[in-house]
């Protein structure tokens, strides 16, 4: 199954960043890890009510229960967002002869790599079948979107894969988007509902092991044009680019250089928040480090400080700013005058 829009590979060759227009969506988290020192990894602990451990207590027993465990109705939730995705809500990504997946057998799969086995013993290949059950038959020609800093104005701008495709609007990220897992030894229901590890100090890398892979197969499906959406504001001073992002670590390595569904540009998009400190521009510090890894890897490079498209989305969330005032003066005027044939200045 391809994903795909009207510029074939072969003819890629435009010089700028090209957007097409935004539909708005209400995203507005992330629920990977962050990704940490390789000798110091804790996870990010998450707002819940808490429970006391007891193994003949069962949270989920009790109506509308969060806990800091395995989320309550995991299979029911995972089941009932796969149907949900292929019939009604991404059906647009499912064009007509592509295979439809068996929800209740993909479930199946992810529980199997899963349940009754302890969460430190997880790595990068415990969840290799679930992936490729769920997206061994996709392709995303120019319309693959990967964001680090950015997730809340990157899913907006994409609008659940009708404009662009995130890691997050795939059939395998949706179905446990937002939900937490982990499988429970010597146990009855197999799942530790109660608490999951915050750190697994035998297995660094326990925390990524589905997200990790998550990004890696994310990064081998992209083709043709890609598009990174990276922060040049950020918070104390950060880089926009930084060795610890899941773009560096998991997606970056693994687009593919070879093939008929290689990569052939890397367009990145440097965002820079309205009332807030520029940290970087594109050509700057990070960014040329960026630009040399992308074209060692021998794709074409360009880089565009705030798009147009996106500045719009910014004001409309930071619709007081000073750098958006005259923004909304001019668009009043020209609404009002499309309205009424006038403006506020007449």
């Amino acid at each position: 199954m391809d994903i795909d829009c009207t510029t074939s590979l072969i003819e890629i060759k435009s010089q700028h960043i090209s957007l097409k227009a935004p539909h708005l969506s209400d995203k507005t988290h992330s629920n990977r890890p962050s990704l940490r020192p390789l000798r110091n990894i804790t996870r990010r602990k998450t707002k819940s009510k808490l429970v006391t451990k007891n193994k003949f207590y069962n949270p989920c027993d009790e109506v509308h229960t969060k806990t800091n465990g395995t989320t309550c109705g995991l299979k029911e939730i995972m089941i009932g967002r796969c149907s949900h995705y292929q019939y009604i809500k991404n059906g647009f990504m499912q064009p007509n002869g592509s295979s439809t997946k068996n929800c209740t057998e993909l479930y199946e799969v992810f529980e199997s790599a899963v349940r009754y086995k302890s969460y430190c013993n997880m790595n990068m290949s415990t969840y290799e079948r679930y992936f490729e059950l769920a997206l061994g038959d996709l392709h995303i020609i120019n319309r693959a979107m990967f964001w680090s800093g950015t997730y809340t104005i990157a899913h907006t701008y994409g609008s659940n894969g009708r404009n662009y495709v995130t890691l997050e609007d795939t059939l395998a990220a949706a179905m446990v988007d937002g939900l937490t897992w982990c499988g429970k030894e010597n146990d009855t229901e197999g799942f530790d509902f109660v608490s999951c590890p915050y750190s697994c100090k035998d297995n660094q890398w326990a925390d990524y092991a589905f997200w990790g892979l998550a990004s890696k197969t994310f990064a081998q499906l992209a083709a043709g044009e890609i598009y990174v959406v990276l922060n040049g504001s950020q918070a104390n001073g950060k880089s926009a680019f930084r060795n610890n992002s899941y773009f560096r670590s998991f997606e970056l390595p693994n687009l593919r250089q070879n093939g008929t569904y290689r990569v052939t540009k890397v367009n990145i998009l440097v965002l820079h928040s309205p009332d807030a400190k520029v940290v970087e521009r594109c050509g700057q510090n990070s960014l040329l480090e960026l630009e040399r890894l992308v074209q060692n890897k021998g794709f074409d490079y360009a880089c565009e400080d705030d798009p147009e498209e996106l500045i719009l989305i910014m004001c409309s969330e930071h619709w007081h700013a000073r750098e958006c005032q005259l923004a909304r003066q001019v668009l009043r005027q020209t609404w009002n005058k499309k309205l009424y044939g006038i403006s506020n200045s007449s």
